[in-house]
């Protein structure tokens, strides 16, 4: 049984013949360092800094296949924050099942832990324009970080991936 070894390099040939599923291109954005905000409710959102990627599509009938990680810490246990994706200013993959407060990943940490939390989605974002896909977060009070606890003994680092699929 082969294995892929990390940081491998997979070529990438287009859409397949005979139908689609095929991976025509990828983008990433991968943030090593730390960033931080101080929390305005848990129904205010801010974009998280250098949590983006931008990726132009082939073909208006593609599909764009956004995996994210963010690996997050607050600043006090037990609040309500959030995390969602968005496809330019349109919240995409969001929750619906709140009565007030929505996101795709709630977070009530410790103060010593920075956890990562993630999602997959498929969009169809039916355009051959330019389109960026990016993060956002809430904090009901105190700070939220990414990619280190409150304290920083603890880093991480945080993704965002974009990747084309032919129809």
């Amino acid at each position: 049984m082969s294995q892929l070894k990390v940081n491998s390099i997979i070529p990438v040939s287009g859409v397949p013949t005979g139908g689609g599923g095929g991976i025509i291109q990828i983008k990433q954005t991968f943030k090593t360092d730390k960033t931080s905000q101080s929390g305005s409710g848990s129904s205010t959102f801010f974009d998280i800094s250098g949590m983006s990627v931008t990726i132009t599509p082939t073909s208006s009938t593609s599909k764009i296949f956004i995996a994210w990680v963010c690996s997050v810490g607050c600043s006090l246990d037990g609040r309500n924050n959030f995390i969602r994706l968005l496809r330019g200013s349109t919240v995409i993959g969001n929750s619906t099942a709140g009565s007030s407060e929505n996101g795709q990943a709630e977070d009530r940490t410790s103060t010593d832990v920075c956890r990562p939390y993630n999602m997959m989605f498929l969009d169809s974002p039916a355009t051959t324009s330019a389109t960026t896909y990016k993060m956002q977060w809430a904090c009901e009070n105190g700070v939220y970080h990414l990619n280190t606890d409150h304290h920083e003994g603890q880093g991480a680092v945080s993704h965002i991936t974009a990747i084309e699929v032919s129809a």
